[in-house]
């Protein structure tokens, strides 16, 4: 049993932690904030609202905030920092040093903006769980994928202090697919399937333009929009249940999830929102991978592949023989 269980442990520990995905996941999570920042003024971040009068919020931890630690006339200043800390985190550059101001920024837009959404939410919890595994992550940029090797140089309790970590970051991701599930479950449009007409038709967050004529022709139809609505529920209680599913499983809720959350981007504007729940996914389901490698590879079978399907089909386009 103990034999067993030492075995375990170490195949545990020997998997690769400091991987190409888990940069991937860090600079989706840095953009979150970064395209918040940058595409929008401060004017319409922190404004009053209801029952927000004094703005930006500084009360309690939000007091460490970077908008409640310079004057408010100096927040332009202050934005173009911040914006230069994410865009330095996000390109992948020595993790150790900016997970700590990366994740600063980010609860600083969640805590003290009153234009928020899920993603900025989100954006800032992961970078708070993150900062353990960044801080024992040795790489120089995060696009690079560190083999089990690379244990030897971080060190064994700094590798067991990343899994653990990565682990809490799964069961966080888990939590807030179930309890979208089950909070939908309350909610009659949710169950007769109807749900989905009504959010893609609603004036303020449905579509506009062409893509609202699509949708409305679309929504016409009771078997798509049924199939949608509780398809969204179905998707939503398997990445919940993701911990406990097998990888090869994970492998095809990955894309199905990306797809989610590109369609929400798409139709619903919520762009900030998908950045965050797409690193989510990554952390979630496919930690140790490489996907930047794996698009590469599969561009390049692609590549490699067509000249040769079009020289068959150039020799089938010729006579057997000579002609007569």
């Amino acid at each position: 049993m103990l034999t067993r269980l030492s075995r375990w442990v170490i195949l545990w520990i020997d998997t690769p932690m400091w991987t190409q995905n888990l940069g991937i996941a860090r600079t989706l999570i840095a953009v979150t904030g970064l395209a918040t920042l940058a595409f929008n003024s401060m004017d319409t971040l922190i404004r009053p609202g209801a029952g927000i009068d004094v703005v930006p919020n500084c009360a309690g931890p939000a007091r460490i905030s970077a908008w409640c630690v310079v004057d408010p006339v100096d927040n332009s200043w202050m934005q173009i920092l911040c914006i230069l800390i994410l865009a330095l985190a996000a390109s992948g550059w020595r993790p150790r040093l900016t997970a700590i101001p990366m994740w600063w920024v980010l609860f600083s837009n969640q805590a003290s903006f009153t234009t928020v959404d899920g993603g900025d939410q989100v954006a800032a919890v992961l970078a708070l769980l993150l900062i353990p595994v960044s801080l024992t992550d040795s790489r120089r940029f995060h696009w690079r994928h560190l083999s089990a090797a690379g244990l030897v140089g971080s060190g064994i309790y700094a590798g067991i202090l990343a899994r653990v970590t990565l682990v809490v970051i799964k069961v966080q991701v888990s939590f807030i697919y179930i309890n979208a599930c089950l909070s939908k479950l309350s909610v009659a449009e949710w169950l007769d399937g109807t749900s989905i007409y009504c959010w893609l038709r609603d004036p303020l967050f449905g579509p506009v333009g062409p893509l609202r004529q699509a949708t409305d022709a679309m929504m016409l139809d009771p078997v798509l929009v049924a199939s949608v609505t509780w398809g969204t529920l179905m998707l939503e209680f398997l990445l919940g249940i993701s911990l406990f599913l097998p990888q090869r499983t994970k492998y095809v809720l990955l894309p199905l999830g990306v797809a989610f959350h590109l369609g929400i981007a798409v139709t619903m504007g919520l762009w900030t929102f998908a950045f965050a729940m797409w690193g989510a996914l990554l952390l979630s389901l496919w930690p140790q991978g490489r996907l930047l490698y794996a698009m590469i590879m599969t561009a390049r079978r692609i590549v490699e592949a067509f000249p040769r399907s079009a020289s068959g089909l150039h020799d089938l386009s010729r006579p057997a023989g000579p002609p007569n």
